[in-house]
């Protein structure tokens, strides 16, 4: 369960990384979108972060994700685009956290072997 949330945590910590390359965020300040504030820092040191800490982090994701795709009025449960499914999967893996829930992988994931 750690490491999919760990991996899952890479999709908004990418994204934000690209807002403070384009200038748009600043690595003090975060990037702040309709009176959220997302930080690096909430993606970072994930190594070191408790299943619960990342369980958060995660939470922060998808609203980060949420908020810079809300232009697109997607269908979020039924699109298919990859920011749809990305916020799906980890909305998923929250729950199971939430809920102590064993891990499942939701349907289409692949691991490499």
């Amino acid at each position: 369960m750690r490491q999919q949330l760990i991996e899952a945590l890479l999709y908004p910590r990418k994204m934000l990384e690209e807002l403070i390359e384009e200038g748009n965020a600043t690595v003090e300040n975060g990037f702040e979108y309709e009176g959220e504030t997302f930080r690096l820092e909430d993606f970072q040191h994930l190594d070191q972060a408790t299943v619960d800490d990342l369980s958060a982090s995660l939470r922060e994701g998808i609203k980060l994700v949420e908020s810079l795709h809300s232009h697109l009025r997607h269908d979020e449960t039924t699109s298919t685009s990859e920011y749809c499914n990305w916020i799906r999967n980890a909305e998923h893996l929250v729950e199971e956290v939430e809920h102590h829930l064993p891990h499942v992988d939701p349907p289409g994931v692949v691991h490499p072997e």
